[in-house]
């Protein structure tokens, strides 16, 4: 329900609007093409969003940073408010609390702004010394976004997911995929049959 809920926020984000170290850990992945889903109220459908279709995507965690690169059919802005991102559920002493990072853009900021987050018991909040760097690359499809790895206590490792989604000015529209797994799949609203909706990465 939190990741539900921060992922929402990120919408309503926009509604209102790397360098990694050599030493790491890094997994890629492929996303199917035209498997964006359209989400209006409790509705979903499968529809065509070019610049919001994931096609590949890699996550790395090295010795200082964790970072993604979120590769795109046709990220072409079109006018409408954009938000890239990595989710991750990682361990903190006994306990997996929910972070991650985050790119909002729109018409009159298209190199956009990006923020860490983290969610759990003891309320972590990434300081002023969690410098997010990141860079929206429309000519080349290619979103970049990373974090120093302090800014959620460093874990052991990240089970991590990438997402992506667009929103319709003025109406509670909005279009959104996300990998390894399905959108549907990720709200539960559809079986996983087994697979694992995130990746593993571990601190390099």
């Amino acid at each position: 329900m939190r990741r539900a809920l921060a992922f929402l926020a990120v919408v309503a984000a926009c509604l209102g609007l790397l360098a990694a170290p050599a030493s790491a850990e890094r997994v890629v992945g492929r996303d199917g093409r035209a498997d964006v889903v359209r989400i209006s109220g409790s509705d979903l459908a499968r529809s065509a969003r070019p610049e919001v279709d994931l096609v590949r995507f890699a996550v790395r965690y090295g010795r200082h940073r964790i970072s993604a690169v979120l590769r795109y059919r046709d990220l072409r802005p079109r006018g409408d408010a954009f938000s890239a991102g990595l989710a991750m559920d990682f361990p903190a002493g006994h306990e997996m609390w929910e972070g991650g990072l985050d790119v909002t853009a729109g018409p009159g900021d298209r190199r956009g702004t990006a923020e860490a987050w983290a969610d759990g018991s003891d309320g972590l909040e990434p300081g002023p010394d969690c410098r997010v760097r990141h860079r929206i690359d429309y000519r080349r499809d290619v979103v970049r976004i990373s974090a120093p790895a302090h800014c959620f206590g460093r874990p052991r490792y990240v089970d991590a997911f990438v997402r992506t989604h667009v929103v319709r000015r003025d109406t509670e529209t909005y279009w959104a995929d996300v990998a390894p797994a399905t959108y549907r799949e990720i709200s539960g609203d559809a079986p996983s049959h087994g697979r694992s909706p995130f990746v593993r990465v571990r601190r390099g």
